[in-house]
């Protein structure tokens, strides 16, 4: 018997019965099918080496792989389609991970270490050939390209820095991809029409512990996180940019071989969010990159080593954060902030980075240094406050120096493998030169400065004036020359939740820092200046109240060898200052809105109690900024070390003005000392609570204000009332003890002229603005 023969003969049998030919009507209702489908398995693919030789110089991946993030087999499908005169691909693929065990530059001992990524690819293209002119190229119209669900471990030193949770797409439409002639030749030119860029980034966190340099995470979602802390998060950043413009490549670099990038963007009605408990918010961001002789990418070599360099010759960013929020979304706005910064080569003061494999000497082999130089003139930051600007003017800063960058281990709990103690291992010391926990920025002879020609308010023509000196509580100087040393560690999270913890050592010297200055360079200056800082445990977060900038166990001294009147180097000299800082707990809190309505002159909660009591009542609307400064200082209860009978510990609070030196020596003058002076809460149940600490709180606004002109004595008002800068300001404190005030000989030391000063419960208001005089 043979049925399965029998079977198909009949069942063939049956379908050619039931065969009939379609009349019109049904012929309507069928529609075709074309295209390709493409299904694709694969083990993945791994290469040994990855080498971009230009110049004679080479870049090196080594251990290069792109596999399955699960499982042995990654797996992929395509569809490819001709509709409306497009080519219309679709692409989709399970989740990969792209690995490279070392970034090495001409075989260098030094690496700039490795990277893992776990991603997910998507993509939806519509393309038509003509390009831009119609002709020739490629046009892309209603296309995304989406890369989802990654996980970025960055490797150095055997401890990994995580980013989660990030995603990326990129919509694209009125497009265009050509072949064009620049101003190099011929360079391909990507013009973005209209761009859209959705990013996001979950979180940041650092895996410090020093497991096996070798070991790799197995998924993104269960890494192989050995510290227990590696959950802590840097904080969570959104963007949503509208981006058009166009960004051309072209071959050879700023000599030889070479890339060569022109960017010319355009940002505009966008959204950036950083978020931590509070949030940090552009809701109207926008703005230029722009470079006419475009950014080189160049390898090269010299005494200090292979390096990849970056340089441009001109770069113009120009930005503007629209609604800006600080704190709770229901915040009063800042208003706007507006940057135009412009970077241009002028002699020997250029513009360019270079990047070398290894970072800090004493951090491993891997990790990466930078040698910077930068040049920028006449650039301008300004703020608009409820519709009134006011511009930072004629900002000007160049230098040059060395960064390196780390993840780096402490020795504090013992030393152990991979950690560095230092010269100094107590790590109370200013002197300590060692490593903590965390992402680690070192700065090593940042020889820089910065200028201000002054304020402008109104419009960016309106006169110059002064009013910048009113910013000195919170260290930021009109003028600054400065040598820079030290470093900053960084660990994720916050005093609670996300944001970041700090560990920092600055050395400042050859400084001179303006107090006030004019137009032509005359003022106050401290010259001759040296200005170290160190802070323990320190935070930022960002909260309903804004940025909050917690300094941790803080202590400074500034020393200045001239306080000078006039010229900043041939001005007559006030004499020797020093002024040291010990303190714990004190905080800087930045939020959003000013001062909003007040009375200014008198007291009074309204307008009408305002006028009652001699005053005027202004309001300042709901925009601007409001600063609260806390400064807890603390009493050094031993006196370590001594010098002519002053006390000369470093973790002391502590004013010294000299005169009469002998060749400008220190200590061959008569000073007068201030020593040990503190906070206070002043609870006499309590005499060593110290939390309230001195209070500045101070509201900055850009506000019409009432301003007299004088006349033989009279006072005329100007109408109508002029712009300006408004600092609302509140000094308050509940006690401040000085433990002696020494007189001090060269050779007959210290003698205490008073000793147990206290001065108690001062709260003292003010209101300045700051107008042009003509």
């Amino acid at each position: 018997m043979r049925p399965a023969p029998l079977l198909f003969g009949m069942l063939l049998a049956s379908q050619v019965q039931a065969m009939e030919a379609l009349d019109d009507s049904s012929m309507a209702a069928v529609s075709g099918q074309g295209g390709i489908n493409l299904e694709t398995s694969s083990q993945g693919w791994s290469a040994s080496n990855i080498s971009y030789t230009q110049d004679g110089r080479s870049l090196n991946l080594r251990d290069v792989s792109n596999r399955a993030a699960s499982g042995s087999t990654s797996t992929s499908q395509t569809t490819l389609d001709v509709q409306d005169g497009q080519l219309q691909v679709q692409h989709s693929a399970s989740p990969q991970v792209l690995a490279v065990n070392n970034i090495e530059m001409d075989g260098s001992s030094k690496s700039f270490g490795a990277f893992r990524a776990f991603y997910t690819l998507g993509a939806t293209l519509k393309l038509k050939g003509g390009g831009a002119s119609g002709v020739s190229g490629i046009a892309v119209d209603d296309s995304r390209l989406s890369l989802t669900d990654v996980t970025f471990y960055y490797r150095d030193n055997g401890y990994d820095l995580v980013v989660k949770g990030l995603s990326f797409d990129t919509y694209l439409d009125n497009a265009y991809l050509d072949i064009v002639s620049g101003g190099n030749g011929k360079e391909v030119k990507l013009n973005l029409g209209d761009a859209r860029f959705i990013g996001t980034i979950g979180g940041i966190s650092l895996d410090l512990a020093h497991g096996d340099p070798t070991a790799s995470p197995v998924t993104p979602s269960a890494p192989d996180l050995r510290d227990p802390n590696a959950s802590r998060s840097f904080g969570k950043l959104s963007m949503d940019l509208r981006l058009g413009g166009s960004l051309s490549v072209a071959s050879g670099g700023a000599s030889g071989e070479g890339i060569r990038i022109r960017p010319d963007l355009n940002i505009g009605s966008s959204l950036f969010q950083y978020q931590d408990e509070g949030i940090l918010r552009a809701e109207n961001f926008s703005g230029t990159l722009r470079s006419l002789g475009g950014l080189t990418i160049d390898l090269a070599q010299d005494a200090g080593g292979s390096y990849a360099q970056v340089a441009f010759q001109d770069l113009k960013l120009n930005a503007t954060l629209g609604g800006l929020i600080i704190g709770n979304p229901t915040n009063q706005k800042l208003g706007s902030l507006a940057i135009d910064l412009n970077f241009a080569d002028d002699g020997a003061k250029q513009n360019w980075l270079k990047l070398r494999p290894g970072g800090d000497p004493n951090s491993g082999a891997k990790g990466l240094t930078a040698d910077v130089s930068w040049n920028m003139a006449n650039s301008s930051v300004s703020l608009t406050d409820n519709d009134n600007s006011m511009w930072f003017s004629g900002l000007r800063t160049n230098g040059t120096g060395q960064i390196t960058l780390d993840l780096t281990k402490s020795c504090a709990g013992g030393a152990s493998t991979g950690c560095y103690a230092g010269t100094q291992s107590d790590m109370s010391k200013g002197s300590y030169n060692g490593h903590f926990d965390g992402l680690r920025l070192g700065l090593s002879n940042i020889k820089g400065g910065y200028s201000f020609d002054g304020l402008r308010v109104g419009s960016a023509n309106a006169p110059l004036q002064g009013g910048t000196e009113l910013l000195v509580l919170m260290e930021i100087f009109p003028a600054y020359d400065f040598t820079l040393n030290g470093q900053i560690t960084l660990l994720p999270g916050g005093s609670s939740g996300d944001g970041v913890r700090y560990n920092a050592d600055f050395v400042f010297s050859d400084a001179r820092a303006a107090i006030t200055v004019d137009e032509t360079g005359k003022g106050l200056w401290l010259a001759g200046t040296t200005y170290d800082m160190h802070f323990r445990d320190g935070s930022v977060d960002v909260s309903n109240n804004g940025v909050e900038l917690r300094k941790g166990s803080y202590w400074s001294k500034l020393e200045v060898s001239d306080l000078r009147w006039g010229d900043r180097a041939t001005g007559t000299s006030l004499g020797r200052l020093v002024l040291k800082r010990y303190e714990l707990g004190s905080t800087l809190a930045l939020s959003s809105g000013g001062a909003g309505a007040l009375c200014v002159g008198g007291s009074g909660t309204n307008a009408g109690a305002c006028s009652a009591s001699g005053g005027r009542w202004e309001d300042r609307g709901n925009e601007g900024v409001s600063v609260k400064l806390k400064n807890v200082f603390v009493r050094d209860t031993a006196i370590e070390s001594t010098t002519n009978g002053v006390a000369t510990d470093e973790k002391r609070n502590q004013v010294v003005w000299e005169t009469n030196r002998v060749n400008s020596a220190a200590g061959s003058g008569s000073q007068l000392v201030v020593d040990n002076f503190y906070t206070s809460d002043g609870n006499p149940s309590d005499p060593n609570a110290n939390t309230y600490g001195f209070n500045a709180d101070l509201n900055l606004d850009v506000a019409p204000t009432r301003v007299c002109a004088t006349n033989g004595g009279n006072c005329t008002p100007v109408s109508p009332d002029p712009l300006g800068f408004a600092v609302n300001g509140r000094i308050h404190f509940k006690e401040i003890n000085v433990d002696r005030l020494q007189h001090v000989h060269p050779t007959g030391g210290a003698v205490t002229s008073m000793y147990g000063i206290k001065v108690q419960n001062a709260d003292i208001s003010a209101n300045l603005t700051a107008t042009p005089i003509n």
